[in-house]
């Protein structure tokens, strides 16, 4: 997750199950299953907090109106959480150069 803000709102969401499978089909087509730590329940890996927070970019990019800013990389910060978690500017910024580089190809 990009936020403690995010973490527990998307928390309270798997809470509501018919909601949340709905929210699921909708948004991704399949059921999305919570890990709560790296790995699943057959003990397999999961890909890494950075993986997944660039996939996380890559998607915001993808669906992005022009000029449409993105809150979830500094949202614990613009709330007032204690310890934020986030993205670095200069990290966004990275991935998407490699975004643009890659569709001007």
């Amino acid at each position: 997750m990009p936020s403690h803000a995010v973490d527990e709102a998307w928390h309270g969401l798997i809470l509501c199950t018919a909601l949340y499978q709905q929210f699921c089909a909708n948004a991704y087509g399949r059921f999305l299953h919570h890990r709560p730590v790296d790995g699943d329940s057959a003990g397999t890996s999961a890909d890494s907090m950075d993986d997944q927070l660039r996939r996380t970019v890559v998607a915001w990019s993808l669906v992005a109106r022009p000029g449409e800013e993105c809150v979830l990389w500094d949202l614990d910060s613009r709330v007032g959480v204690a310890h934020p978690w986030g993205l670095d500017p200069g990290y966004v910024e990275q991935v998407n150069a490699a975004i643009a580089d890659r569709l001007d190809r």
